[in-house]
C-alpha cells in the first residue's frame, strides 16, 4: 500500500462506554532533572526498584527507560479487542519464570494513596517466546535478577495520579498539583481517546509557547494506526489496543514528526513513522516532550 493510499483512509474511532471527558488534551510543564544508572536491584520488584530510584534522588513523578533487565518471574499482556464492558481490554495475561527485557518504557508516579505506581511497556525475552515479542508489563509482580540500566527523566514540580478514568473504565495517569514553571524545560502531556497522537503533542506545543523539541521516554495505546516505513510504504494496522512500547520524534517549527514501536494482541512488534491523523490513541497517551 503506497503512503498516499494510506492517508486517503477513515481513521479508526472507538467509542467508549462512560461519558466523554471534555479536556482531551492535557499538559503540564515542569523542570526536568536526567538520572542515569545501572541499578543493583537483586530480589527486588521492577516497580521497588524504580521507586527506590526515584525516591533517592527525590523525585516524585517522570518518564523512563530500561534496559538489560533480567527478572526471575516475567508477567506481561497486551491490548486487545472489547472484552469485560470494555471498548478495548487487555488479553490473557502471559507468566514465564526467568526472562530478559532487552528495553522497556516507563511513566512513574502514585497511586490516590500514595503508593508508587509504574505504567511500563518491554519487549520481552523468554524461553517459550520464540519471535520477538513485547507489551505491557506488570512490575509488581516481576522480581529483577542483579542490576539493569535505568534512565530516570524526572518532572520536578509534577504529581502523576493513577486514576480510575470513567470514560474508557481503566486506570491512567492524571497530572495532579504542579507548580506553574515558565518556561518549562519539560512538558508531561496526556492525551485521551480518538485524538491523533501527532496533532495533540502539536497543540500541547503549541499552548506551552515550545517550537522546537524531542520526545523523551513515552507510551500508551493506539488504535488501528496507519505506519510509514523508511521507504515510503504505508502500512495500515487492524488492530485496536495496539501498546506503544515506545514514542520518539521531534517537533520541529511547531510540526511534530513521530514514529514508535507497537505490538499487536499476539505481541508482534512493529515500527515506522505516524502517520498525520491516523494514529488515534486507544486509552491513552503518556508523552514527554524536552524543549530544546
Amino acid at each position: 500500500m503506497s503512503g498516499d493510499a494510506v492517508a486517503k483512509r477513515a481513521a479508526f474511532h472507538m467509542v467508549h462506554p462512560g461519558p466523554v471527558a471534555e479536556r482531551r488534551i492535557e499538559w503540564a510543564g515542569a523542570r526536568l532533572v536526567r538520572v542515569s544508572e545501572r541499578v543493583e536491584a537483586d530480589g527486588k520488584s521492577l516497580l521497588g526498584a524504580i521507586a527506590a530510584l526515584s525516591e533517592r534522588f527525590g523525585i516524585a513523578a517522570g518518564t523512563g527507560r530500561i534496559a538489560r533487565c533480567t527478572l526471575a518471574a516475567t508477567r506481561f499482556t497486551t491490548g486487545g479487542p472489547a472484552r469485560d464492558g470494555k471498548a478495548a481490554n487487555y488479553t490473557y495475561i502471559r507468566e514465564f519464570g526467568a526472562g530478559h527485557l532487552p528495553w522497556g518504557t516507563f511513566s512513574f508516579g502514585r497511586t490516590p494513596g500514595g503508593a508508587p505506581f509504574v505504567h511500563c511497556h518491554a519487549m520481552v525475552e523468554a524461553g517459550e517466546i520464540t519471535e520477538p515479542a513485547g507489551g505491557h508489563l506488570f512490575p509488581a509482580d516481576c522480581p529483577v535478577a542483579g542490576a539493569f540500566d535505568v534512565e530516570l527523566f524526572g518532572l520536578d514540580g509534577l504529581d502523576l495520579v493513577q486514576q480510575p478514568d470513567a470514560e474508557t473504565l481503566h486506570s491512567v495517569f492524571e497530572i495532579g498539583a504542579h507548580g506553574a514553571v515558565s518556561p518549562p524545560e519539560a512538558l508531561f502531556v496526556r492525551v485521551r481517546p480518538n485524538e491523533d497522537l501527532t496533532e495533540a503533542v502539536e497543540t500541547a506545543c503549541r499552548a506551552a509557547g515550545l517550537t522546537d523539541a524531542e520526545l523523551g521516554p513515552s507510551l500508551g495505546s493506539l488504535n488501528a494506526p496507519d505506519l510509514m516505513s523508511e521507504d515510503g510504504a504505508g502500512h495500515a494496522l487492524p488492530s485496536v489496543g495496539m501498546e506503544a512500547l515506545c514514542l520518539s520524534g521531534s517537533i520541529v517549527d511547531g510540526t511534530a514528526h513521530l514514529s514508535g514501536t507497537l505490538v499487536d494482541e499476539a505481541g508482534t512488534p512493529f515500527r515506522g513513522t505516524l502517520v498525520r491523523g491516523h494514529a488515534p490513541v486507544c486509552v491513552t497517551a503518556e508523552v514527554l516532550v524536552i524543549a530544546r
